[in-house]
């Protein structure tokens, strides 16, 4: 076997392992032992591989970001939307479902220190501006559709990413009295204030 090739597979182990504690348990339980033991390899190889927990982790938060992109696609695909306004409403939703779904996946993107989930060499911006890539060329039509400036599309799309996101914290952390029909409707009503 290549040996290439066999490389990018435990690697793949280890990260398929440590994404399956973070699922089950959360970061707290995500160590080096942990995470090795897991994948069926000695602690020690894991470091042939990832400079340190934090390396492995972002590996984790960008495998995790593909899926949620891929759920968010699939959840729209063959949706009869007429306007952006009703893609924006519908892509939001979707966002919504896979962190309600997956709420350590939430904490771990949103939630944790940068310091505690990355290297220097990791771009953590990405975390920053997922939502924004999902949505970006929505809010590219809506704004020329509407006619609006260049800055007041994009506060629009500030409030609506930073609303969304406090909404699933406030309702993953149980900070408020939501039930999920009604975090849906909230996420209806700040997306149609925003978008129109």
């Amino acid at each position: 076997m290549d040996k290439t090739i066999q490389e990018e597979r435990i690697r793949g182990y280890f990260i398929t392992a440590a994404k399956d504690l973070i699922r089950a348990e959360g970061l707290a339980v995500v160590t080096a032992r942990n995470v090795a033991e897991r994948a069926g390899y000695s602690y020690a190889t894991l470091y042939n591989y990832f400079h340190d927990i934090r390396d492995l982790i972002f590996c984790c938060i960008e495998d995790f970001m593909d899926e949620c992109r891929e759920f968010v696609q699939n959840e729209t695909l063959h949706a009869k939307t007429k306007t952006y306004v009703e893609k924006l409403l519908l892509l939001s939703k979707a966002f919504a479902k896979f962190f309600i779904q997956y709420p350590g996946i939430f904490v771990l993107l949103y939630e944790q220190k940068s310091n505690s989930i990355a290297t220097q060499n990791s771009n953590i911006g990405e975390i920053g501006g997922f939502f924004d890539s999902l949505t970006s060329e929505i809010w590219q039509e809506l704004g020329e559709k509407n006619k609006s400036t260049k800055h007041a599309m994009e506060t629009r799309r500030m409030t609506h990413a930073l609303a969304l996101q406090g909404m699933l914290m406030m309702h993953i952390n149980r900070r408020d009295n939501r039930d999920y029909p009604g975090l849906i409707r909230d996420i209806e009503r700040i997306t149609l204030f925003v978008a129109e």
